[in-house]
């Protein structure tokens, strides 16, 4: 048996309001992404998953980071 709801007269509660929480239409475009493999050797590659683990990010996303910082700095 399903409880029956009782309605009233009774003001609701009204929670916070959010102005403006839709993202701009300039962060909706999707940004085109290339795939580069790059090889590492053994050793290169652990190092690169420790110091990415140390930051709390993945190796991929780590990479990615220094590559465009790298670039910023050079241009």
């Amino acid at each position: 048996m399903r409880k029956k709801i009782v309605y009233n007269d009774e003001p609701m509660q009204v929670g916070n309001i959010v102005k403006d929480f839709l993202p701009k239409p300039q962060e909706l475009i999707f940004k085109k992404e290339r795939v580069i493999t790059l090889r590492l050797d053994d050793i290169t590659a652990t190092a690169l998953k420790k110091t990415a683990d140390q930051k709390g990010l993945g190796a991929s996303t780590l990479v990615r980071m220094w590559v465009k910082e790298h670039l910023s700095q050079t241009i």
